[in-house]
């Protein structure tokens, strides 16, 4: 501990060293679209360093490893660092240096994510596309598909909203422990309806709901994995398999990001679906078992007000987070008539160049969603 306290205030005794000379040098270096500030100091690289020929990313030259030390020789007005590697000048992004050892660097030429894709909503044009198709697991936003065909079910008139459901003592059985967030959980016996369960699976992603819906529709949780990998097979979906109607981890359930495209825009032509994808809050009165009200808020954080991730262009969204499919994301955005939808898989926290962690699944979402609408 002793080791580390000393290596950080060596490094913020160098970060105000740097300071210092910029301030008694007035001597400014200017370029085609930015200004270099000269500095004198030396930092270490994140994880995933970018180097580029000149302050532009379109001019990557390579990456660093972690914790490289670089010595700094200016900075620009446009967020990056000049830098000295082996005699020649280049440049690196301001997030891409830290104080502080093992931290991640922010991207510039790709986003932090195992697969990431953003559309057009109108038309289906993909405004970009990073690993679209690599194979991956969707942990939690399986539940827009599930959530599909149970809108699809009250459309046929098969059930209603209304429609009273037990809990079955299958369901709770076959549920595991950590697989529902509801605080207390749903128990064997107890009544509710399909609109206090859709809300359930939808704003806090709980498992145990998605199943009783699932026995709802199909009879059982079988038959309605049948019908889900069925759909995903009508709509396009390519490298998918569904084996559980929560997005609970299992290595045989896997899907990319394309696909869960093709799944959000489907169910996005349902408006009940709608209701639902973009709701912040639901009560769930007291039920014959439990004579509270459950208070539930959506786990998205991109549609909280409160949350620094916030996105007030953001209309509709399904988290999903497991150890081995990492953070997951579906968001939906409209800014000015135009409908974004993007999908993040396997993003991961990331502690930054500041020192603060930060969740690459709203991050990369909303740099995503920037990019879209950049594009029209």
């Amino acid at each position: 501990m002793k080791n580390r306290m000393v290596i950080r205030f060596v490094a913020v005794l160098a970060t105000v060293a740097m300071m210092l000379i910029s301030l008694f040098n007035p001597m400014i270096v200017q370029a085609a679209n930015y200004v270099v500030v000269p500095e004198n100091g030396v930092l270490l690289t994140g994880e995933g360093a970018e180097v580029f020929a000149d302050a532009d990313a379109s001019t990557l030259i390579s990456t660093l490893p972690v914790n490289t030390p670089v010595e700094i020789t200016g900075r620009t007005t446009n967020d990056f660092w000049q830098v000295n590697i082996n005699g020649a000048t280049c440049y690196m992004s301001k997030q891409a240096l830290s104080i502080f050892p093992n931290t991640t660097a922010c991207k510039l030429t790709s986003f932090d994510v195992a697969g990431a894709i953003v559309v057009d909503g109108s038309n289906g044009q993909v405004l970009y596309s990073q690993d679209a198709f690599t194979t991956l697991e969707p942990a939690s936003t399986t539940k827009i598909m599930t959530m599909l065909l149970v809108v699809e079910a009250i459309e046929s008139g098969q059930i209603a909203l209304d429609t009273p459901v037990v809990v079955s003592a299958t369901a709770v059985a076959t549920n595991p422990a950590d697989a529902s967030h509801l605080d207390p959980k749903f128990q064997a016996g107890e009544v509710l309806n399909v609109d206090q369960l859709m809300s359930a699976v939808m704003l806090s992603s709980d498992c145990l709901a998605s199943n009783v819906l699932a026995e709802l529709v199909a009879g059982s949780t079988e038959n309605f994995v049948a019908m889900m990998n069925q759909k995903a097979a009508e709509i396009g979906c390519v490298k998918t398999n569904f084996t559980n109607p929560s997005g609970y981890p299992d290595p045989k359930m896997y899907t990319n990001a394309y696909s869960l495209y093709l799944i959000a825009a489907n169910a996005m032509q349902h408006p009940l679906f709608n209701q639902y994808f973009g709701k912040k809050s639901a009560v769930i009165p007291p039920t014959n078992l439990y004579p509270i009200t459950r208070n539930i808020t959506n786990t998205d954080c991109l549609l909280d007000a409160s949350s620094q991730y916030y996105n007030p262009y953001v209309i509709g969204g399904k988290t999903g987070t497991t150890n081995r499919a990492g953070q997951c994301l579906v968001a939906v955005a409209n800014k000015a008539g135009k409908t974004l939808i993007s999908v993040v898989l396997g993003a991961r926290n990331r502690t930054l160049f500041d020192g603060s962690t930060v969740s690459m699944r709203y991050r990369e979402t909303n740099r995503l969603i920037d990019f879209g609408f950049a594009s029209y």
